[in-house]
C-alpha cells in the first residue's frame, strides 16, 4: 500500500534565528500597546508591503539585524584621516543592541516560525538612567528601520536626509534658521523601491513609542512631503517605530509598527493610502545585484561610498595589527549564492561555498588565494570589529573600489577649507558660528564630490575590474591568514561578509 505524500518539511532555521511581530497600518493613529501579544499574527509571504494592512509575524536573524546596524549610516568625511574612528563607530553601532537586548522562548504561529523573540534584558530595565534609554531608543530604532524597510521589505539602499534628498532636491528650510515659534520637521532616511518604481521617506522612532511620539514622526514625515511635492515625486511615507518597553519580561516582545501613505506627486499634495498595486520584486534586492552590468559605474560609486564605513575599519585593523585580518573563501559565482531572504545569505544554507570548500581542503598543502580561485571561490578579506561580537569584510574589487574612492575623497576634503575641526583655527568660536562653518563646508565637499561624479565613476569601475585577477598582497601587503573554516555563524552579500560567534548568540537568553 502507497504511503501518503507528506507536506516538504521547512528547511532548519538558523541557530540566531527571530521572530518579530509587525504591524502594517494605514495613516497615523490608532493603538499598539499590548497587540503583538495576540496569537492570529499572519505569516509573512512578502517582499514588499503586503496586500493588506495587519499584524503578520517574519522570521528573520541577528546577522540580518547586525547588518541594518551597520549599514544605516552618516556622512564619513570627519573620518578620512582616522580610520580607527570608523571601526569605533561600528561599535558604538552594535553596543547597544548587545548590551539591552536578550533572548525569550514565545509561540511558534506558523512553519518556518523560529520560537524566539527579542526583548529587554535587566540591564535595561535596572541599571540605566534616562538618558542612555534615549540613546539606545534612537540607536534601536534607526537599525530596525533599516532592517524593516531593507530585509524585510525590498528597499534599496537608505541614505540620510541631512547629507542629500532624492533626485539632489534642496530642501528650501537648509541652511536657515527656524522663525521662531516655527518648525521645519524633517524625516530621518530616504531611499528607492525598485519594485514600486517610487522613493520612500522613512522616519524612525524607537523605545516606548507613545502614541505622541509616532505623531510627532507622522509630522516629520509631513515636513519632507513639502520638500518633495514640487517636484512631482511620487513617493511613500513610511514612519517605522520599533517597541521594546523597560520590564524584563516574556511579555515584552520587541515589535515594529510601520504606518504609511502613498502620494502620487501631485503639487496639490493628495495621498492614498492602499497598498501599491505595483508590481512586486522577486525577493530584496541588494544595491551590490548586478555591478558586473554596471559599465558606467553609476551604481558602483553608490555601493562603495555606503561600504566606506566598512572600509575604513578593516584598514584601521590593518594598521593597528595587519595579523588580525583574514582571508576567507565564498563561492566566486554570486548568482550561486542565493538568499532565501533578505539581503544576506546565509553560508550554511550556501551550498556553492561548502561544496567548493570541500573541494579546497582535500587539495595537498595548505589552502591558499590561488588555489581558492581555482575550484570557484573568492577570498574576502575579513577582521573582528574591535570590541563587538561581529567579523566583517568584503571582496576584493569592492575593496579597491573602495580604496580608490578613498583617496579621491581625500583629495576633496583636502581642498574643502573648513571641513575638518582642524581648519577652523584661531580663537575659540561660538557654537553657532562652528555649525554654521561646518554646514558651509560640507555643502562645498559634496557640491565638489558631485562635480567630480563622473570621473570617480570611471576610476571606481576601472579599480573593480582591475582588481578582479590581482592577489591581495597588492593591497595589504603580506597575505593574512587564509581561514577555510571560520567556526562561526556566517553571512554574505554579493560583495561583502559578516559572522557572528553562535555562542554569543546562544547564551543570550533569560
Amino acid at each position: 500500500m502507497s504511503q501518503k505524500k507528506k507536506p516538504d518539511q521547512p528547511p532548519p532555521l538558523a541557530a540566531d534565528a527571530v521572530d518579530i511581530p509587525v504591524l502594517f497600518r494605514a495613516g497615523p493613529g490608532g493603538r499598539t500597546k499590548g497587540e503583538w501579544r495576540r496569537h492570529d499574527l499572519a505569516a509573512w509571504q512578502h517582499t514588499g508591503f503586503p496586500d493588506a494592512d495587519g499584524w503578520y509575524l517574519p522570521t528573520t536573524t541577528w546577522r540580518e539585524i547586525l547588518k541594518a546596524a551597520v549599514d544605516v549610516g552618516r556622512d564619513l568625511s570627519p573620518w578620512l584621516d582616522r580610520p580607527h574612528y570608523a571601526a569605533r563607530e561600528i561599535r558604538a553601532r552594535i553596543a547597544p543592541m548587545d548590551t539591552y537586548l536578550d533572548l525569550h522562548d514565545g509561540p511558534k504561529l506558523h512553519p518556518g516560525n523560529s520560537g524566539r523573540r527579542l526583548t529587554s534584558n535587566v540591564v535595561l530595565q535596572e541599571g540605566t538612567e534616562s538618558s542612555a534609554r534615549g540613546a539606545f531608543s534612537y540607536r534601536l530604532g534607526m537599525t530596525m528601520a533599516e532592517w524593516a524597510c531593507r530585509s524585510l521589505m525590498g528597499l534599496g539602499q537608505t541614505w540620510h536626509i541631512e547629507d542629500k534628498w532624492p533626485l539632489g532636491i534642496t530642501d528650501p528650510a537648509h541652511h536657515t534658521k527656524p522663525v521662531k515659534g516655527q518648525k521645519n520637521p524633517r524625516p530621518d532616511l530616504w531611499g528607492r523601491h525598485e519594485g514600486e518604481d517610487r522613493h520612500w521617506l522613512i522616519e524612525a522612532k524607537g523605545g516606548d513609542i507613545r502614541p505622541d511620539r509616532l505623531d510627532r514622526g507622522w509630522e516629520q514625515l509631513k515636513g519632507g512631503c513639502t520638500v518633495v511635492h514640487p517636484h512631482d515625486l511620487d513617493h511613500r511615507l513610511v514612519l517605522c517605530g520599533t517597541g521594546l518597553l523597560r520590564h524584563a519580561t516574556s511579555r515584552n516582545d520587541l515589535f515594529v509598527t510601520i504606518r504609511h501613505a502613498h502620494h502620487p506627486g501631485e503639487q496639490t499634495g493628495s495621498s492614498g493610502t492602499a497598498p501599491s498595486t505595483s508590481p512586486a520584486s522577486p525577493g530584496p534586492r541588494s544595491t551590490e545585484d548586478d555591478l558586473d552590468e554596471d559599465e558606467s559605474g553609476v551604481r558602483l560609486l553608490d555601493v562603495a561610498r555606503s561600504q566606506m564605513l566598512l572600509f575604513l575599519s578593516l584598514r584601521a585593523v590593518w594598521i593597528a595589527s595587519s595579523s588580525r585580518l583574514r582571508l576567507v573563501p565564498v563561492a566566486r559565482n554570486r548568482a550561486e549564492r542565493r538568499r532565501a531572504s533578505g539581503l544576506l545569505t546565509l553560508t550554511e544554507d550556501d551550498e556553492a561555498t561548502r561544496h567548493r570548500r570541500d573541494a579546497l581542503r582535500e587539495r595537498p598543502g595548505g589552502p591558499s588565494d590561488e588555489q581558492a580561485r581555482e575550484v570557484g571561490l573568492e577570498a574576502f578579506l575579513t577582521a573582528r570589529m574591535p570590541g563587538t561580537e561581529i567579523y566583517l569584510g568584503m571582496s576584493r574589487r569592492l575593496y579597491a573600489a573602495c580604496e580608490t574612492l578613498y583617496w579621491a575623497d581625500r583629495d576633496i576634503a583636502a581642498r574643502t577649507p573648513g571641513l575638518r575641526a582642524e581648519d577652523l583655527g584661531g580663537a575659540e568660536p561660538h557654537e553657532g558660528e562652528i555649525d554654521r562653518r561646518v554646514t558651509a563646508a560640507r555643502r562645498e565637499y559634496r557640491e565638489r564630490q558631485e562635480d567630480a561624479r563622473p570621473r570617480l565613476q570611471r576610476q571606481v569601475r576601472d579599480a573593480f575590474i582591475e582588481a578582479d585577477d590581482q592577489p591581495w598582497t597588492s593591497r595589504v601587503g603580506e597575505n593574512p591568514e587564509f581561514t577555510v573554516s571560520p567556526g562561526t555563524l556566517e553571512s554574505t552579500t554579493p560583495e561583502t561578509y559578516l559572522a557572528v560567534d553562535a555562542a554569543e548568540i546562544l547564551h543570550r537568553r533569560h
